[in-house]
């Protein structure tokens, strides 16, 4: 294809050519020749006339938790009859990765049949998705009037957070799948906790023998233990953090990082989960198993941004979960609870038969506040804080994640609450 300079030296030509015709100047018609000639040159010492060029394209790596350094690799090969002297390598990347290693415009020549590698470095930006390229490829003649274009589309590099190593809360919902995992099931069969006890029956495994309890009733005694299953459970984040605008950031952070750990531990233990992002940037993962799964959670949850919700927190949750999870599964709702309206959503799942445990973590205090009205608001909207956590402590477990606290300590402390529901 023609390039801009080559495309301005036409219109030039052209329209020396018609002015020198219309006012019949031969020397306004003899300046087209130079423009001509130009022309004429660059066919003959410009490009091969068949330019081909394979492009490869990769960033390494394309996941990552943020704790590396990312590079990308190019790597061009001239495979066209002829050698290429003026060759311009561009990769498009985000304003927001600054790279130190390298540089994303270049120029080099190639001889033929040789393989050009060009190789980026940049530190690991923050959470999120980026796009890194398209790049593109332009070989150009010598005179740079004809340029041919290779481009190779772009990659997704996935900045997702990386998950704690906790311990679980004590979740005990009512329904429960058919697969050994650690909750109890409230019937007998394989697990760890006592159950009962039983007379002793030929074939049961000697390790079960209750030595104290045959010696007293003269016969042989076997304990039961109660059976522990897996179950269903969805992971709610509320990306609602509207607040004091300094903290906002950090209070939010704090929630993407519980979601992801609390998705990697329950995933571990076998049970199905889900994740549902609700608020101004919303995305849900279906429950499913597996560690291929819990990727594809952590790269929903790479993309969560504070915001707030265009749909009611309250009805999102209580129609998703209708859908996507069984009756009486366990549902865990991450949210600074500055929105009061949950509680009633809350109460609809709790009354429809699911187990809710309400992870909330406490934003912190600001350091100072810029007038004595802005430090009454905070102090108001602490209260009604307040006033919502009272409404849920009385029809579902509640935790509260101070900072500073480790999150495995806060939910060691979680245990499950009897609903006392007014109907």
């Amino acid at each position: 294809m023609f390039t801009t300079k080559a495309s301005g030296y036409f219109a030039l030509a052209t329209i020396l050519l018609v002015l020198g015709l219309l006012l019949q100047d031969w020397q306004l018609v003899a300046l087209v020749l130079p423009v001509a000639s130009l022309f004429f040159l660059s066919n003959v010492w410009g490009l091969p006339e068949r330019v081909k060029v394979r492009l490869s394209h990769q960033v390494i790596p394309s996941d990552s938790f943020g704790d590396e350094d990312i590079r990308v690799r190019i790597e061009i090969s001239n495979e066209t009859n002829g050698n290429l002297s003026n060759v311009e390598v561009h990769e498009l990347v985000p304003d927001t990765i600054k790279i130190e290693k390298g540089a994303a415009r270049i120029r080099a020549q190639l001889k033929l049949l040789e393989k050009l590698e060009v190789q980026l470095g940049f530190p690991s930006p923050i959470r999120g998705h980026y796009p890194v390229g398209p790049v593109v490829v332009r070989a150009r003649d010598p005179f740079e009037l004809y340029l041919v274009e290779a481009k190779a589309e772009s990659e997704v590099l996935s900045i997702m957070p990386r998950p704690e190593r906790i311990r679980g809360a004590e979740l005990r919902p009512r329904h429960l799948g058919p697969w050994p995992g650690i909750i109890p099931a409230r019937t007998l069969g394989s697990g760890t906790e006592f159950y009962s006890m039983r007379g002793y029956v030929a074939g049961d495994d000697l390790k079960r023998i209750n030595w104290k309890a045959s010696a007293r009733h003269r016969r042989l005694i076997t304990n039961e233990t109660e059976a522990e299953r897996v179950t269903d459970v969805m992971i709610v984040l509320d990306t609602d953090v509207t607040f004091y605008e300094s903290a906002e950031a950090e209070l939010f952070e704090r929630g993407v990082r519980a979601a992801a750990s609390l998705a990697s531990l329950l995933l571990r233990q076998g049970n199905r989960v889900g994740m549902i992002l609700q608020g101004e940037e919303r995305g849900i993962a279906a429950p499913a198993f597996g560690k291929r799964h819990e990727r594809n959670i952590l790269y929903l949850l790479a993309a969560a941004k504070p915001g707030r919700a265009v749909i009611p927190t309250d009805y999102a949750v209580a129609l998703l979960a209708k859908l996507l999870l069984p009756a009486r599964a366990q549902i865990v709702i991450i949210t600074s609870l500055m929105d009061n309206t949950i509680v009633a959503g809350i109460r609809g799942l709790v009354t429809a038969g699911y187990s809710v445990l309400v992870l909330s973590p406490s934003p912190g205090v600001p350091v100072r506040f810029e007038s004595e009205s802005e430090e009454l608001a905070y102090r108001m909207l602490m209260l009604e804080r307040a006033n919502t956590l009272f409404s849920l402590e009385k029809i579902c477990s509640v935790s509260q994640w101070p900072v500073g606290i480790p999150l495995s300590v806060v939910l060691s402390k979680v245990r499950r609450l009897r609903p006392m529901i007014r109907v």
